[in-house]
Formats: structure tokens, C-alpha cells, sequence
């Protein structure tokens, strides 16, 4: 008996042994059944789902929603770990440390989020920091500066969104409100522009310097951009161009479609002197469908006129204004240009203006009282 039953073991082991070799997903299978359930599962489902993490899974037990216990640590934590990255549909404080972001990162926020910054006495902040990164993107971030309960008088760069010397990034529907200076920065690090930056569909209202400042960049597209009661300490811009020195650049900039009002400085600005006094250089600024509503300066203003001083280097290029919509400009004077540069070119066709009256100007009209608010310089009219 005992020797049958252990011919029988011998030849179901052989069999086992022949069905293997004969059928390789033999072993797969036995791996395969193993593994629990949930491993098969997780096995299978999709790459972007693996990745994605919440955020709400990092937070401490007891975590509030309501914005009054700060999280900053926990959250940067987890943005450091993983990139792609979901922000749940409640507010975080976030302290004016800010959260920085690394290279290759998605990052979303669901409905009801938002980013609120903890009362501060500083003047310098980034609440979300972009510095010397690449392939970032962010989906409907929405950021609070509450510039009101801010501590203390000083400072002018509390920004929301700083990019810096960053490049292949995209903003899909920011939401950047009450800073204490800029909703977003675009600038350099280690005197190395910003390259290819998409924002599309922004909305910056409130901010204490400017809506969206601009120093140095290559590439950009901003579209469908609002940007409204920037009121607080100068400029006080909707959209500004500002290089800071002579190595900052403007090239490849298209703006579709932006809507600027109730800015109490301009609602476009582009103020490039800074840019003499080394090089030649060249800038290319299109500005697409722009309309504008009672800016308190002007709705557009071109400065390039050289300071005392400064010597060496010239700017060229153009800039190129297509169907702007200006109304009800508050000083009377809805184009403010000052260029000394001959070879720096200011485009403008079909502009539609609306005195401070609330008078619709034909077009004879309004040329004339665009050219009465030229200073120095000229534009050309373009088809």
C-alpha cells in the first residue's frame, strides 16, 4: 500500500514537472494565484492612477478643513515624495516657508481647494515656488495671499505663483487673489530666463502689486488671462512687462484674449529700460484681443526711454497691439508711450475706444487721442 500511494506521489509529480515545461504560464499562474485579491487588482489598474496621491492621506489624524491649523510640513512632505499629486476639496494653511516644487511633477486641486497663507510679517514670500525646474504643471490651483490680515507695512514681493529661471511649465486655470505683491512672477535664476510657459485661463484679482509680472522670459503664452483690481503700491499692473537688468529677455510672447480692469496703475504695461546699458537687444510681444476697463493710469503703456546715465546697448524689436478694446481709461489717456529706441516698433490696429465720458470714439477719433498721449515715439497702424 505504502509503495503504491508513493508510485502515485512520484508519477503526479512528473506530470506536474511535464505540464510545466510544456506550458510555461504554468509557473506564472502558481505566482499569480499567490497573490491576494487586492494585489491583482492593484496589479491591473492604470498607470496614472498608481501614481496619483492625495494629499489628504499625509495630513495628521484630526486634521481640520476649515484652514486654521497650518499644515506646511506635511504637505511639502508629500510633495517632495510624489509626482502626481492631488490637492483635496478644502483649504490648507500654508505659512510663508511656501511649498516648493520640484521638476516632473502634476499636481491638481480638486473643487473647494485652496492654498491660504498664515498671516505674515514678511514682505518676500513664494506661496507655491518654482525655482530652476522643468515639466511642472498645475491643474486649478487656487491660492489665497489675504493680504488684509497681513502683519506688517513692508515689502512689495509676497508673490503667489513665483516661476524662476524655470522651464516647460503650465498653469491650467489658476485662481491667484489678495497677495501682498504679484498673483504670479515670472523671472530668473542665476540670471537665467523662464522658457516655455503656458498659462491659460487665469484669474488674478486683488493683488497688491501687480495681477502677473513679467522679468525675464522666452517662450510664452498667456490665454484667456483676467486680471483686475491690482490696487495697493505701484504699479499696480494687470499684466507687466518689467525686466530688472540687461540680461532679462522678452522673446516669443503671445497674449490672447486678456482682460484687464479696475487696475489702479495700467492694464498692460510694458516698461523695458532697465534692459540698456548692455547689449543689443531684441524683444517680441504680441498682445492679442486686449480689453481693458477703467485702468487709473493708462489701459496701455510702452516705455523704453533711456535714463540719465545709462550708456551702451539698444533695444529693437516690436511690439504688436491687434484690436484692443479700451474703456473709460480714468485719466483721459488710454495709450501712454515713451520709446527713444528707433529700431523698438509699437504695432496698433483696430483700436476701439471708449473715452472716460463713456463715449464711444469712430475711428478717426480715436487716433487722434491715442496720438495726443504719445510723449515720445511713435506707432504704426497696422491692417
Amino acid at each position: 500500500m505504502i509503495s503504491t500511494m508513493s508510485n502515485l506521489l512520484i508519477l503526479s509529480l512528473y506530470s506536474i514537472w511535464f505540464i510545466a515545461i510544456e506550458n510555461s504560464n504554468f509557473l506564472s499562474f502558481c505566482q499569480v494565484i499567490t497573490e491576494s485579491p487586492k494585489e491583482i487588482f492593484n496589479s491591473q489598474i492604470t498607470d496614472n492612477s498608481v501614481k496619483s496621491h492625495n494629499i489628504q492621506d499625509d495630513l495628521p489624524y484630526g486634521f481640520v478643513r476649515d484652514a486654521s491649523v497650518d499644515y506646511t510640513s506635511y504637505i511639502q512632505n508629500a510633495i517632495s515624495r510624489y509626482d502626481e499629486i492631488i490637492f483635496p476639496g478644502f483649504p490648507l494653511l500654508i505659512n510663508d516657508t511656501g511649498l516648493k516644487i520640484g521638476s516632473n511633477k502634476t499636481i491638481s486641486f480638486l473643487p473647494g481647494s485652496e492654498l491660504r497663507l498664515k498671516p505674515t510679517f514678511k514682505g518676500r514670500y513664494n506661496i507655491l515656488s518654482l525655482r530652476n525646474v522643468k515639466n511642472v504643471t498645475l491643474k486649478n490651483p487656487v491660492i489665497n495671499g489675504v493680504k488684509a490680515a497681513h502683519l506688517g507695512n513692508e515689502g512689495e514681493w509676497g508673490m503667489g505663483i513665483g516661476i524662476y529661471g524655470s522651464s516647460n511649465i503650465t498653469l491650467i486655470n489658476p485662481k491667484v487673489y489678495n497677495c501682498w505683491g504679484d498673483g504670479i512672477y515670472i523671472g530668473t535664476e542665476n540670471m537665467l530666463p523662464s522658457k516655455n510657459i503656458l498659462i491659460q485661463n487665469a484669474f488674478l484679482k486683488g493683488n497688491r502689486r501687480d495681477g502677473i509680472s513679467i522679468i525675464s522670459v522666452i517662450g510664452l503664452r498667456l490665454e484667456n488671462l483676467y486680471a483686475a483690481y491690482s490696487n495697493g503700491t505701484l504699479p499696480m499692473c494687470g499684466i507687466n512687462f518689467e525686466p530688472n537688468n540687461p540680461s532679462n529677455e522678452l522673446k516669443n510672447i503671445v497674449v490672447t484674449n486678456p482682460r484687464t480692469e479696475y487696475n489702479g496703475g495700467r492694464g498692460i504695461q510694458v516698461g523695458i529700460r532697465m534692459m540698456l546699458g548692455g547689449g543689443d537687444k531684441k524683444i517680441d510681444i504680441t498682445i492679442i484681443n486686449p480689453v481693458d476697463i477703467s485702468a487709473g493710469d493708462n489701459a496701455m503703456k510702452i516705455s523704453c526711454k533711456r535714463k540719465s546715465g545709462i550708456i551702451g546697448g539698444s533695444i529693437s524689436g516690436t511690439v504688436k497691439i491687434i484690436n484692443p478694446t479700451w474703456n473709460k481709461t480714468l485719466s483721459g489717456r488710454p495709450l501712454l508711450m515713451m520709446v527713444d529706441q528707433p529700431n523698438l516698433k509699437t504695432y496698433i490696429s483696430s483700436p476701439n475706444v471708449m473715452n472716460s465720458s463713456g463715449k464711444i470714439l469712430n475711428p478717426s477719433e480715436s487716433i487722434a487721442l491715442l496720438n495726443r498721449t504719445v510723449t515720445k515715439g511713435q506707432f504704426i497702424l497696422a491692417n
